[in-house]
């Protein structure tokens, strides 16, 4: 506890301490005071006939009781007056005075005494609790009042606590033994968040950690082990984490104390919005602790530690990038080569605030993840950046969905930003592998010549159609380059400004995925007789696409493949009227009667929804008998149907 003998240290700290004492008890004779003058002042106007001045002057001096007689008062009523005022100056003067004597008295005797600061660390939660304050355990407390944090210290060395702790205001020790449970408790380990343990005896230490963690179960503990032989003891009595000096110093016994309020933040931003993201970290009373980029050339991050926790450090980078050209443009080039993607060790003074910090960077679009492993921050500078070797040209791989007719304007967006379109994959059903072709295209002059070949050879264009529709109904990825990881950004930006943008450097697997969930295309298998085109309207009249018709030969298990592409009732009537044509009619009778009329169809359309209609209204037709199904789920279809009738004809 604080002695009991004045000092004349603790004077300086009384003056603060009595602006802390409730004044309530002052509020009542001032404000009687001030009534009693006024009333004074409009007694002496009205009754004792006074100017305004000569009001105020025969106030004060009655109520002051020192009366000079220059002013008498003659009747009756002016007598009456002079004698209440008096009495009631000399009542309320007496008694503001002596509640102010008593009121300062008590203050200064709650300053020496020690009563204030133990009232202070009643009223103190969520912090922590310092035993010993030693090599150790002065290093540890260098960090946390860093950091802004509330400690308590417990040591044993009165001498140190009174001469040099209680010599600053604003740092709260208790002398004694923090091996006492009642010294504990004043210094509020019920309340306090953690306890640090850095006491020269391990002993100490031990029964310490027993003693906390018996008074608070929940409370984080972390202790000094002077041996390496009683670290394993330590974490059995009830420590979180056993720090030994021989290989830690004050910082990592701090981290360790942080430890449940610390999070990794993997964030992406550039050099102008670091004002933005450190703003939000430190207006709520958290820590910025490092910076890690995370460098594909390297298996490990780089990593530096900054230690904001104030404005004006944030205020005095900044002013360093302003003034230091060349340093600005450093730092610049490394957010370049890791595209902004890079995270932060953040402490803070509970779980509450670390979330409210995650959410409002999540709000500002500036935050990727929250402790990930070095593999997942990978994973999403993969997603959502561009993990660029420094050796070669920085590449990106697009996945996007749109038609023929719309190749040109998506080269523009490409090209005019200094990309080059190195190649086209196409996804089509049945195939493993992608198909693939090499384009290397980087001139829009080329695209155009492109795109009007395409206008003047009806059939390449249907052929380059029906490949986009069978690639998951336009689905197919580009590898592109660019001179930097900017341009990389504005194609990505302005193909989703687009709608084309699917994805960015996403897996074969996720691709297929992507495909599947869209549902764009489906294989549809129908049975009807020659000739009947109800499967086909319904298709056309939903907005669908039949890309093809595939018949399946019994016996010899063999598909023969029509190209159909029929878009629209033009397409569908040139169909129908190839049936008036005698020997395509008699090939397809024969086709037909051979797969026992049951055929498959490839659709495309816009979206599920309506490949979900088309099958919905083939069922009510009768004409449907599976959708997407696999081949050996066709043959066996084929196989049961009809095939006494097969036989016998």
């Amino acid at each position: 506890m604080p002695p009991q003998e004045p000092k004349i240290s603790r004077w300086e700290s009384a003056v603060e301490y009595i602006q802390t004492v409730p004044t309530s008890i002052f509020y009542y004779g001032i404000l009687a005071l001030i009534i009693l003058l006024i009333y004074g002042i409009i007694g002496s106007l009205f009754i004792m006939g006074l100017s305004f001045y000569d009001a105020i002057y025969f106030t004060i001096v009655t109520l002051a009781t020192v009366g000079y007689g220059d002013i008498v008062p003659h009747t009756i009523g002016q007598k009456l007056f002079s004698v209440t005022l008096a009495l009631g100056g000399v009542g309320l003067i007496a008694y503001v005075f002596s509640v102010g004597v008593a009121v300062v008295a008590m203050t200064l005797e709650e300053t020496i005494s020690g009563a204030k600061i133990r009232r202070i660390m009643r009223a103190m939660q969520n912090h922590f609790i310092l035993c010993g304050f030693g090599r150790v355990g002065s290093a540890t407390f260098k960090e946390l009042r860093k950091r802004n944090h509330k400690v308590i210290i417990i040591e044993k060395d009165r001498t140190l606590v009174e001469k040099e702790l209680w010599e600053d205001p604003n740092i709260l020790a208790i002398p004694g033994d923090a091996t006492d449970e009642e010294l504990l408790k004043d210094a509020g380990i019920k309340r306090a968040r953690g306890i640090i343990i850095t006491t020269g005896d391990d002993v100490d230490n031990l029964f310490i950690t027993l003693t906390s963690r018996e008074l608070n179960p929940d409370i984080w503990i972390v202790t000094r082990a002077s041996k390496r032989e009683n670290i394993k003891r330590l974490y059995r009595a009830g420590a979180n984490r056993v720090i030994s000096p021989e290989t830690s110093g004050g910082e990592d016994i701090y981290f360790a104390a942080m430890e449940p309020t610390m999070v990794k933040i993997t964030v992406k931003h550039e050099v102008k919005d670091i004002e933005k993201e450190t703003e939000i970290i430190i207006k709520n009373g958290c820590t910025i602790e490092d910076i890690e980029y995370h460098l594909p050339e390297f298996k490990r991050p780089l990593i530096r530690k900054v230690e904001v926790s104030r404005r004006r450090q944030l205020e005095k980078f900044l002013k360093s990038l302003e003034e230091d050209v060349h340093r600005r443009r450093s730092l610049e080039r490394i957010y370049e080569s890791v595209s902004g993607i890079h995270s932060h060790w953040i402490s803070g003074p509970d779980k509450k605030t670390m979330e409210k910090v995650v959410k409002e960077l999540e709000e500002e679009g500036l935050l990727l993840g929250v402790n990930l492993s070095e593999d997942e921050i990978k994973e999403v500078a993969r997603k959502h950046g561009r993990l660029v070797e420094v050796i070669i040209k920085p590449e990106m791989t697009i996945v996007e969905n749109h038609g023929v007719e719309d190749i040109k304007k998506e080269a523009e967006v490409i090209i005019k930003n200094g990309c080059t379109l190195e190649d086209i994959e196409y996804y089509l059903p049945g195939f493993r592998e992608p198909l693939k072709r090499e384009i290397h295209v980087d001139d829009i002059e080329d695209v155009e010549r492109f795109v009007e070949a395409l206008k003047n050879n009806p059939s390449k264009y249907e052929a380059l159609d029906r490949l986009y529709m069978l690639s998951g109904g336009g689905v197919h990825s580009h590898r592109v380059s660019a001179p930097d990881t900017k341009s990389l950004e504005k194609v990505e930006d302005e193909l989703k400004e687009c709608g084309f943008l699917l994805g960015v450097n996403l897996s074969q697997k996720e691709i297929k995925d992507l495909i599947q969930r869209s549902g764009r295309v489906a294989q549809i298998l129908v049975k009807h007789d020659v000739g009947v085109v109800d499967d086909k309207r319904i298709i056309v009249e939903n907005g669908g696409r039949i890309l093809d018709s595939s018949h399946y030969l019994p016996g010899v298990k063999q598909i023969v493949t029509r190209k159909l592409n029929i878009k629209n009732f033009e397409d569908l009537r040139s169909c129908e009227k190839e049936l008036e044509n005698p020997d395509a009619r008699r090939s397809l009778t024969a086709l037909y009667k051979i797969s026992r009329d049951i055929h498959s169809h490839t659709v495309a359309a816009p979206d599920v929804k309506i490949l979900k209609k088309i099958e919905t209204e083939l069922k009510k037709k009768g004409l449907l008998l599976g959708v997407n199904l696999s081949e050996d789920e066709v043959w066996d279809i084929i196989e049961k149907e009809m095939i006494e009738k097969f036989c016998i004809d």
